[in-house]
């Protein structure tokens, strides 16, 4: 795999180089690492990353279990089997659920922390925001990491080197527990400045802090939002999350703006090689 750096906001080469190492760590390993891949919407998104996922377990030698839930009980009494079995090594679930007996963050926290790939249970949250690697439960695994928030970081380092976020400003448009919060906690760890917003910020303040950022990424999940290109400034990087695009990429592309899209040059492969490099490190590899 090539070691130079390439400049750029490449998605896809970064998720091939952490795919292929998640390839090399289930050899190491020398079996097929159990996760359970449990969908309980009918979210689009959420089925179309399912779709993927269990393909990208397929190519790479994971044992993927496809798992669906109608409802918080349900859920709840499947990911305490899980919790359990010993060839399950990793779970999986695809929020946003929207159950009325059950919060999202509630329902994060019942997956056993050496198993929780997405990184989201408040035990490893704690210890990114503490900057630790390893849990202190006596088992040595490490810690597990939000998988979007650190494809982002490691889409920056692949292209630009593992120190430059220092010193820059960075905007996150998201406050989510999958996106926004972890995001900022990382950016902080690296000694960039992380600026939060959210539905509640000034829209004045706002613009202010597009125009000083470095990094802009966005998540807003509302049809036909849309930062101004004239806002962000020359020689920033623009990540788009959102499912209906959050940039206007012709207008970005006039600019010469570097910035990932919603399809070919999408965080999304990335944030699924992050989620199966977390299984190997729970499977067992150091």
């Amino acid at each position: 795999m090539p070691t130079a750096l390439t400049g750029k906001l490449n998605c896809q080469e970064t998720a091939r180089h952490y795919l292929e190492l998640v390839r090399s760590n289930v050899k190491k390993l020398g079996f097929s690492p159990g996760l359970g891949v449990i969908l309980g919407s009918h979210d689009p998104g959420s089925v179309t990353y399912q779709r993927w996922l269990m393909k990208d377990c397929e190519d790479l030698g994971i044992a993927a279990a496809d798992l669906r839930v109608e409802n918080g009980m349900q859920l709840v009494k499947l990911i305490a089997r899980l919790n359990q079995d010993e060839k399950t090594h990793g779970v999986f679930i695809f929020y946003p659920l929207r159950y009325p007996e059950i919060k999202d963050d509630e329902v994060m926290d019942l997956v056993d922390p050496s198993k929780d790939i997405e990184g989201l249970h408040a035990i490893n949250i704690g210890f990114l925001t503490k900057y630790r690697k390893r849990l202190d439960d006596g088992s040595q695994h490490r810690c597990m990491t939000p998988c979007t928030a650190r494809a982002i970081v490691k889409t920056l380092k692949r292209g630009f080197g593992d120190n430059w976020l220092a010193g820059k400003t960075v905007l996150v448009i998201n406050d989510s527990l999958r996106i926004g919060r972890p995001l900022t906690a990382m950016v902080a760890n690296l000694k960039g400045t992380p600026i939060l917003c959210h539905a509640a910020t000034n829209q004045t303040h706002l613009e202010g802090f597009i125009r000083m950022a470095d990094v802009i990424v966005s998540a807003v999940p509302a049809p036909g939002y849309q930062i101004r290109t004239d806002w962000i400034k020359d020689g920033a990087l623009c990540f788009d999350l959102s499912g209906d695009g959050n940039f206007d990429y012709e207008a970005l592309d006039r600019r010469g703006i570097p910035y990932t899209d919603t399809t070919k040059n999408s965080v999304g492969k990335v944030t699924r090689a992050m989620a199966l490099l977390n299984l190997t490190y729970a499977a067992g590899v150091e």
